[in-house]
């Protein structure tokens, strides 16, 4: 099918050469900070939409503003061009605001924890030279963690990622591993999960769930997108402003275009975009298919357009459930799906453990892609 006529893929080409500049100079220096401060830390779809789901080195006093990935944020020049670091309209104010507490503006330095950052004179000229250097104009000894600041997570996503309560009495109830990230984190990292069962990638979009995000997302948080299982429903429909649409979307075409608009919302709010491509089915175990494939592959190729990180989690998930023989055939026997009231596990949901196995996968994804996530994790 066609998208909707509202629906419209933006010119995006410039904001990924940008945000692809920034992410590189974020990665680079988160890396060393951790060096110089840091521990080391297709089968048929379900036939009902997932709705059931309710709900001291100068490289590491710098990582304050790169090592998080916070910077990646701060990646258009004021008007939008030209290379950060190079260009020496980088933004100073807000690198300042990302630099661990450290308020450099235009000609300003200031001192956090013994670190010295440099914004430039006059937010021109030379501020690029010294904000979106990895460490080329601080001083001090390595800020490590303990400079990172604050950001938020949010995700967009189905009821395999949104929240639940949890049952204390039964720890094989539904659990979404978007409830989970939080976990593998410090408490500078906020997760804001807006994940809804029953979304696809454009049902999301057009209840406004995304303009929402967009509203309060910051320069320097992430935005996670995982959607697929319901997209890839052939015969589901749900009615919207007395409008029926199918939930299906074409891996190839229309659910590439439906994700581009979170990759270009949130770039264009100077977030880091992340792709979560969606875990398979519970027809994985011992050897078996991976479901939701080629939606995972068209986010994997989407991203790569875009120069945009992807997690996989279909494919942690898929090698971890593989390895699992024989397949559990009861509730007693299930530790990774949700176990039903009549004890049948369930073909597409997760219980507690599940969730919080894969919400590693996505800690582990970040790392992989060497966002700046990694300088929060847990040991």
């Amino acid at each position: 099918m066609s998208p909707d006529p509202s629906v419209v893929k933006p010119n995006s080409s410039m904001r990924s050469r940008i945000y692809q500049r920034a992410l590189t100079l974020a990665q680079a220096a988160a890396w060393a900070t951790c060096v110089a401060g840091c521990s080391s830390a297709s089968d048929t779809p379900a036939h009902s939409p997932d709705a059931a789901g309710t709900g001291g080195s100068s490289a590491g006093a710098n990582a304050a503003l790169a090592g998080a990935g916070a910077f990646a944020g701060a990646t258009a020049n004021a008007g939008g061009a030209g290379p950060v670091g190079a260009s020496g309209s980088a933004n100073a104010e807000h690198a300042g605001t990302h630099a661990g507490g450290a308020t450099s503006s235009a000609g300003r330095s200031s001192n956090d924890g013994g670190t010295s950052t440099h914004a430039g004179s006059a937010g021109r000229g030379s501020a690029g030279a010294n904000t979106g250097s990895a460490g080329a104009s601080t001083t001090g000894g390595a800020a490590g963690a303990t400079n990172l600041p604050a950001l938020s997570v949010y995700i967009a996503g189905d009821s395999t990622v949104s929240d639940y309560t949890l049952n204390p009495q039964d720890p094989k109830s539904q659990a979404g591993w978007g409830q989970m990230l939080g976990a593998k984190y410090d408490s500078k990292v906020k997760v804001v999960n807006k994940a809804v069962g029953g979304r696809t990638a454009r049902r999301f979009i057009q209840e406004g769930s995304l303009s929402a995000i967009l509203k309060l997302i910051q320069a320097g948080d992430y935005l996670l997108v995982q959607f697929g299982t319901n997209d890839s429903n052939s015969t589901a429909k749900y009615t919207l402003d007395g409008v029926e649409y199918p939930y299906f979307a074409d891996a190839q075409t229309d659910f590439k275009t439906y994700l581009q608009q979170y990759i270009d919302g949130a770039l264009d709010r100077k977030a880091i975009p992340v792709l979560v491509t969606p875990p398979p089915r519970n027809s994985a175990y011992c050897n078996g298919p991976r479901s939701l494939g080629n939606y995972g592959q068209a986010m994997l190729e989407l991203g790569k357009a875009d120069k945009v990180a992807v997690v996989d989690l279909g494919l942690k998930t898929h090698a971890y459930l593989s390895a699992i023989c024989p397949k559990p055939t009861s509730g007693n026997q299930e530790t990774f799906f949700k176990v039903n009231a009549d004890q049948s596990i369930d073909g597409t949901h997760f219980q507690e453990n599940g969730a919080r196995v894969m919400a590693g996968f996505v800690a582990d994804g970040a790392d992989e892609a060497k966002l700046g996530l990694f300088a929060y994790r847990k040991p």
